[in-house]
């Protein structure tokens, strides 16, 4: 009899854990992140005079990504602009990705993406013009 019990209640105990992994793996993660110009070091170089930037990322259990734009610096958060944002089109679309018109003679600045959906994850992509 002790024994029966002891096995029902580790039963109880994996189904837990198992529905604790299944939470988890509902947090949207970002995969992979690229833009239409090439990357040096940690900067992605924009051609001087170019009017567009295409920002391209693929990303599971996400609903929505949000495109920011936020000036380099310190303290500059609170600065940042909504440039735009994708919406998950189907049941299986991991792709998101927004063609932003350049409206700045210059850019030196941070492209913060937000994939939002059972939580959060952020990625970070540095723009320079040259």
């Amino acid at each position: 009899m002790l024994l029966l019990k002891i096995f029902l209640s580790l039963g109880l105990f994996t189904d837990y854990a198992t529905l604790i992994n299944q939470e988890y793996s509902k947090v949207p993660n970002i995969k992979n992140l690229k833009t239409n110009y090439p990357k040096e070091g940690t900067w992605v170089k924009i051609p001087k005079g170019a009017k567009i930037v295409t920002l391209q990322v693929e990303a599971e259990n996400t609903e929505t990504v949000l495109f920011w734009i936020i000036p380099t610096g310190t303290q500059t958060w609170t600065e940042r602009k909504l440039i735009g944002y994708d919406i998950k089109e189907g049941e299986n679309d991991t792709n998101f990705s927004l063609t932003w018109k350049i409206n700045k003679p210059y850019l030196h600045d941070h492209i913060y993406i937000q994939a939002l959906g059972d939580g959060i994850a952020n990625e970070l992509i540095n723009l320079s013009m040259n």
